[in-house]
């Protein structure tokens, strides 16, 4: 029995003109065509039904709907043009359907061009016979006469050109269409094309005359019919809409994933625009789009905001004097500038026959030089993009600048083992001077004021380095080696590794594979030097901040930051987990940027590692460039060919606290930290603390769990569990911070929850051995004990009449208690983050794995679907689940052995607000929400570090302070950094958009 299809047909085609018009009309000939009785295959009447792929998207996989579409359809019916094969979307339909059904179902139909150029790889192979041409595959042909001939310039150019021709030559092929629709209908029936057209035509002779005589009642009938019929196509319109809409919302996250987070919101902004709120997708959609515009801004110390595409692996870039705009090489022969601010492309720059290598921006930031592979070096006007100047030199570019008062160019190139030194005039771009260096140059560098240069030559002889006038080449000084005894005994002189103008011009910064010098131009005094050793594959080993106090120096995996005067040791770097390779100082901001051989990043900032292996993606870039004040980093990779705009300034974050969190109190209001030396008490998220004073000699390590430490709601009394001496006896220590006094309660159990009640009077102790006993605060004297409520537990909760417990038992199950009685209420599966009663009525709100809940006493329970990337962390055995009411907002931390991670959920709903990733491997994450619900804090980062072998190993720890944005706050960012920018129409293209 063959299989019944929902479909009788599947159209595919390309979102362009006249191809969508065409696919439009088919689809609805097909659907209203209705075949002559006697073609029935069951006997009864019938009609077609076919589906339409409205929008043409470029996604690395057919989305499932697509899929299901191509299985349930009987038919493929292809509409090929010149456009044809360059999509891949189009492309995988017809893949899709062969690998379904087999080729004998698929029907091409020619709109342009001959088969063997608008048919795509996977239609070329449907050739059934080794006579058959493709033309004989071929079932319908709509090209109207002048599309035919060979000087019609395509329907891709008449688009772009002359859209009233495009337009005309559309309605005479749909007017073809209606003649070889009958070839498409007997392909799908199986008969001949005269004889279905002829049936047809004698069908609707009859039905002529029938609908004469029965007008009058199919007028009567007419409103009923109209009514259902548009009811049913704006049904199929919107099921449509949405479709796409989600598919695009796939497409955004897939962009972001890429580290492209402003394109990705665009993108999500497209989907939205044709969902209106009475659709049935629209909240899931809008939820979407939410949480895709929260993870564009919600990012602590950095984050890749946007790419640019170079197509260039041996471009280097340049940032504009006012920090406004990156210029760089496009492609094979052009050079473009694009905004800082967005990464949108502001100009391209034609010219060259080759790869740019250089450029740079002139003082003012009007002209733009472009030094190519080509020998030709293009003076442009940035406003204009107009072509200025050209210079024609040989060789490769090495370096490009402008003098310090703007009058001069320098350039200097490479042929073979040479190096020519150019100046140029900028008012007329006439050659002042010029020199050759007939020496391999291993390094050089002009000094501001463009009088001389200092060279440092591959070969160690005896002017490795020199000083020499930029007029003629001449040597203005010799710089002498240090001369050195090798094991042999034998004098060897160091060369220099490489060699800079201080920032100042003052002074010049000296090199070699052991230390650093910092030596007068003056007078030719050392004004220090600092024995260092260098990596000898070291890029660039040393940076100077713009005004020359300080200078950072790589040493392997350590960056030492030194007085740029004295060349002493301010600080000292260490990314133990990174394999540095390149690195950029920002002075403004006292922060360092590193990057590994892996693309992994981390980021120093005032004495701590604040993110530690955040993912670049790919390989390490090759060239880093800060913005002035810090707020951004541009990294160039020459092996992806791809610019990344980092952002370095969260939007969202507050400044940072300088501890770990170890405990909240059960209104939130009061938090405990640990600073690495003290425990503190925090009543404002943070913002302050006050150091708590512990009269015992207990020594404070990194404690991998906290979860044996509480806090009063009023911020009194403070209680932990410890284990005395060698003995290991457990015992509950309660710190009355008021009075600075403490008592012990010596325990059973080395692991017993504790738990506050609201009032801060009394302190709940679950022991498994003793079970739940209850302890005045005031004097840690007996209250009430419950032998029978022995479960092992991991926490509890109380309600606010102290009457009914809640314990989170290790079994992943809630036990709930009558304290009034002591006997059991119910046992729910899962975890209780929060515990209310109202009468006679107990409500938990709770979770479990990847799914939310609210419980009642008298409704049951109700399950809330959280994100599915919620999942994407395995769940561990020291996850922390917070919650607060206020906000309806759920924090969950993820504490695996492999992997940390923190999400925010709107507990509601179960969308994904915002995730983090912490960089903690050596204790479990903690986290606290403000009672507001507006703030959270997250434990981010800790870093030991190590001044010099004879100093004590301190410990740093900080945790992100991150705000809470409402939704108008977050479209109010989103438009800060999208900063006017929109998607253009190459990259609508790109992504399945039709560029209006």
């Amino acid at each position: 029995m063959e299989k019944e299809y929902k479909y009788d047909a599947f159209i595919s085609y390309r979102h362009v003109e006249p191809d969508q018009s065409i696919a439009k009309e088919l689809h609805r000939m097909i659907e209203s065509f209705k075949p002559p009785k006697e073609l029935y295959k069951t006997g009864k009447k019938t009609g077609f039904r076919v589906f339409r792929d409205r929008e043409e998207l470029a996604a690395k996989d057919l989305s499932t709907s697509i899929e299901e579409a191509l299985q349930e359809s009987r038919y493929l019916i292809v509409l090929c043009s010149k456009r044809t094969p360059l999509s891949e979307w189009c492309e995988k339909e017809v893949r899709t359907f062969r690998a379904l059904h087999g080729d004998e179902r698929i029907i091409p139909v020619l709109i342009e061009g001959e088969p063997e150029e608008s048919f795509s790889a996977p239609l070329k192979d449907l050739k059934r016979g080794a006579d058959e041409s493709l033309q004989d595959v071929l079932a319908a042909d709509i090209r109207p006469e002048e599309v035919l001939k060979k000087d019609f310039p395509g329907y891709e150019t008449l688009q772009n050109e002359n859209k009233g021709k495009l337009h005309e030559l559309t309605k005479q092929a749909l007017k073809l269409l209606k003649t070889e629709k009958y070839r498409i209908l007997a392909a799908m029936l199986s008969c001949s094309f005269g004889d279905l057209k002829q049936r047809d035509k004698e069908r609707r002779g009859r039905l002529i005359l029938t609908i004469s005589s029965l007008s009058g009642a199919i007028f009567l009938l007419f409103g009923i019919f109209m009514a259902n019929a548009y009811q049913k196509a704006e049904q199929a319109r919107q099921e449509a809409v949405q479709s796409n809409a989600r598919i695009l919302m796939k497409t955004s996250k897939d962009i972001a994933k890429e580290g492209d987070y402003l394109k990705s919101v665009l993108v999500a902004q497209e989907a939205m625009k044709s969902i209106g709120k009475n659709m049935k997708s629209y909240e899931s959609l809008s939820g979407e789009e939410s949480s895709i515009l929260n993870d564009a801004i919600y990012h602590g110390g950095a984050s890749t905001l946007t790419s640019i595409s170079t197509g260039n692996k041996l471009t280097y870039i340049a940032l504009s004097n006012n920090d406004k705009y990156i210029a760089y090489g496009l492609d094979n022969n052009m050079a473009a500038i694009a905004d800082v601010e967005n990464g949108e492309v502001v100009r391209e720059f034609s010219g060259h026959s080759q790869q740019v290598k250089l450029l740079v921006f002139s003082n003012d930031d009007k002209l733009l030089v472009s030094a190519s592979f080509d020998g030709s070096v293009i003076i442009h006007d940035v406003e204009t993009g107009e072509e200025k100047a050209r210079l024609e030199i040989p060789g490769v570019p090495m370096l490009t600048r402008f003098s310090e008062d703007g009058t001069q160019f320098f350039y200097i190139s490479f042929t073979n083992n040479t190096a020519d030194f150019y100046v140029f005039d900028t008012t007329n771009w006439k050659e002042i001077s010029k020199f050759t260096v007939a020496e391999s140059v291993r390094f050089a560098d002009i000094k501001k004021d463009g009088s001389e240069v200092l060279i440092a030559l591959s070969e160690n002889n005896d002017h490795q380095l020199t000083r020499r006038s930029m007029k003629d080449g001449s040597i203005l000084e010799v710089i002498e080696r240090e001369v050195k005894v090798d094991a042999m005994q034998a004098e060897y002189s160091v060369p220099y590794k490489t060699a800079s103008y201080s920032a100042d011009g003052e002074s010049m910064l000296l090199f070699t594979d052991w230390d650093v010098r910092k030596i007068s131009l003056s007078d030719k005094s050392l004004l220090f030097k600092k024995d260092i050793n260098f990596s000898s594959t070291a890029v660039r080993p040393f940076i100077e901040s713009p005004n020359g106090e300080k200078l950072v120096v790589q040493s392997y995996s350590k960056l030492f930051i030194l007085d740029g005067k004295s060349g002493e040791i301010q600080d000292e770097v260490y990314f133990e987990n990174l394999d540095m390779k390149y690195f950029n100082y920002n002075y403004e901001t006292n922060t360092i940027i590193a990057f590994g051989e892996n693309g992994k990043y981390s980021i120093w900032k005032d004495k701590v590692v604040v993110e530690d292996g955040l993912n670049y993606g790919g390989v390490a870039p090759s060239e880093l460039k800060y913005l002035k004040d810090g707020s951004k980093l541009i990294a160039n990779s020459h092996e992806s060919r791809t610019i990344k705009i980092i952002d370095t300034k969260s939007r969202i974050s507050a400044e940072p606290v300088y501890a770990r969190v170890i405990a909240n109190s059960n209104d939130s209001s009061k938090m405990i930290l640990f600073d690495g030396r003290d425990f503190l008490i925090s009543a404002d998220n943070g913002k302050t603390s006050e150091k708590i004073i512990l009269d015992n000699t207990i020594p404070f390590g990194l404690m991998k769990n906290t979860k044996s430490y509480i806090v009063s709601n009023d911020g009194r009394y403070f209680a932990s569990i410890w284990q005395k001496g060698s003995s290991g006896v457990p015992f509950l220590t309660l710190y009355d911070l008021e009075k600075k006094e403490n008592r012990e309660v010596e325990l059973e159990s080395i692991s017993p929850a504790i738990h506050f009640s609201d009032d801060g009077k009394e302190i709940l102790l679950l022991d498994e051995k003793e079970g739940l006993k209850i302890f005045s605060t005031e004097d840690l004297s007996e209250l009430q004990s419950f032998p029978e409520i022995n479960e092992s537990a991991e926490s509890m909760f109380l309600s606010e009449d102290n009457k009914i417990l809640a314990l989170n038992r290790f079994s992943g199950i809630i036990s709930l208690f009558n304290l009034e009685t002591g006997e059991p209420v119910e046992e729910i599966p899962g975890e209780a983050l929060y515990l209310e009663r109202n009468g006679e009525e107990i409500r938990i709100k709770g979770i479990q794995n990847n799914t939310a809940f609210n419980w009642s006493s008298k409704s049951g329970l109700t399950s809330i679907e959280m994100d599915e990337a919620c999942a994407q962390t395995p769940v561990g055995f020291d996850d922390v689940n917070l919650y607060n009411e206020n906000a309806g907002l759920l924090l969950m931390i993820r504490n695996n052995d492999t992997e940390r991670k923190a999400y925010v959920v709107d507990f509601a709903s179960g969308r994904l607000k915002m995730s983090f990733t912490p960089s903690i491997k050596k204790y479990n994450v903690n986290g606290h929400i403000s009672p507001d619900g507006k703030t959270i804090v997250i434990d981010q980062s800790y870093y030991a570090k190590q001044y010099n072998p004879d100093a004590q190993e301190a410990d740093y720890m900080s945790s992100a302070v991150y705000k809470i944005l409402s939704k108008e706050q977050v479209e109010e960012e989103i438009n800060k950094i999208l900063a006017g920018r929109t998607l253009t129409k190459k990259e609508k293209e790109q992504i399945g958009i039709t560029a209006e």
